[in-house]
């Protein structure tokens, strides 16, 4: 499973400009687009697109359109399918990501003293004001340019940013949206599972996912199908190998990754567990009755 930003921190393509652990500022530049690239977002992310422009698909079938000069803010948990395209040279995006603790001491300076829970958005899409795009290069400018690495500087460039934002959308907006994200998301099961069976997640990232400690997961889930999480997926996920290896000319490689194993050896394993044959041998199978048919 792709953890975001522990993935990035290895990502040739990205440069770190200040980081402690999992909070952290970034930036991105890549030449050449990124297509269906997938990940699950362990923090809370700002990013700010410079350059090119980023599409990203929610798991609730949600497409948000980032263009140079928005920038957007999305909560963690989120699990997503990311387009990033070029425009010219290059797309360029500088990330902020953080937790709780950061929003909570941004809250403890609001004048907002009241939260509502109602209609509160997802995700927050604005604009580039002149103030934001000159903290953006004097960030670069001053941490990325003459690689001061002073954790000391992270966290308060990251409320300075927040407080930027606030002056972009209206006080109450903000102050509801980053309360709601320090709360827990409860996420109807059913309806979550049959659109992600064939995502690579581990059930502690469905229970995360659907706003449930692992233990309250598994209980929910059971009153809902009468079997673990762990059998449900396996048995989906397989059923839709079956029906891949029938329909489409895949690969063995292609039809594991399109039903959520990272891991093709476990997945050939699973799946004569299930069928009786090989993934090739089935595949052999069905060719040989499409000639005798």
């Amino acid at each position: 499973m792709v953890l975001i930003p522990q993935r990035l921190f290895t990502d040739p393509q990205v440069r770190i400009i200040l980081q402690d652990g999992n909070t952290c500022i970034l930036s991105k530049e890549l030449s050449k687009p990124k297509i269906n690239k997938q990940g699950y977002i362990s923090n809370h992310a700002i990013s700010i697109v410079l350059s090119g422009e980023q599409h990203i698909r929610t798991y609730e079938d949600q497409l948000i359109k980032v263009k140079a000069g928005e920038a957007l803010f999305v909560p963690r948990g989120m699990y997503y399918v990311s387009d990033l395209l070029p425009s010219g040279d290059n797309f360029k995006s500088v990330l902020f990501y953080f937790d709780d603790a950061l929003i909570q001491e941004f809250l403890s300076t609001s004048r907002v003293s009241a939260f509502s829970r109602e209609e509160v958005p997802d995700h927050i899409k604005f604009q580039q004001v002149p103030a934001i795009k000159l903290f953006t290069e004097s960030l670069l400018h001053i941490y990325q340019d003459y690689r001061i690495r002073n954790k000391n500087f992270l966290n308060l460039k990251i409320l300075e940013l927040l407080h930027l934002i606030n002056g972009q959308v209206k006080e109450q907006k903000l102050a509801d949206f980053l309360f709601r994200l320090t709360l827990p998301k409860k996420r109807n099961i059913k309806s979550f599972m049959e659109k992600n069976y064939d995502k690579p997640l581990k059930i502690e990232d469905y229970a995360y996912l659907t706003g449930r400690s692992l233990s309250s997961f598994r209980r929910d889930f059971k009153a809902f199908y009468d079997i673990t999480p762990q059998q449900w997926i396996k048995e989906k996920r397989l059923t839709k190998a079956v029906t891949l290896f029938q329909n489409k000319n895949l690969s063995v490689a292609d039809v594991s990754y399109q039903v959520g194993y990272e891991n093709t050896s476990y997945f050939i394993k699973e799946f004569k567990r299930k069928v009786g044959l090989s993934p090739k041998q089935y595949q052999l199978s069905l060719h040989r009755n499409n000639l005798d048919n």
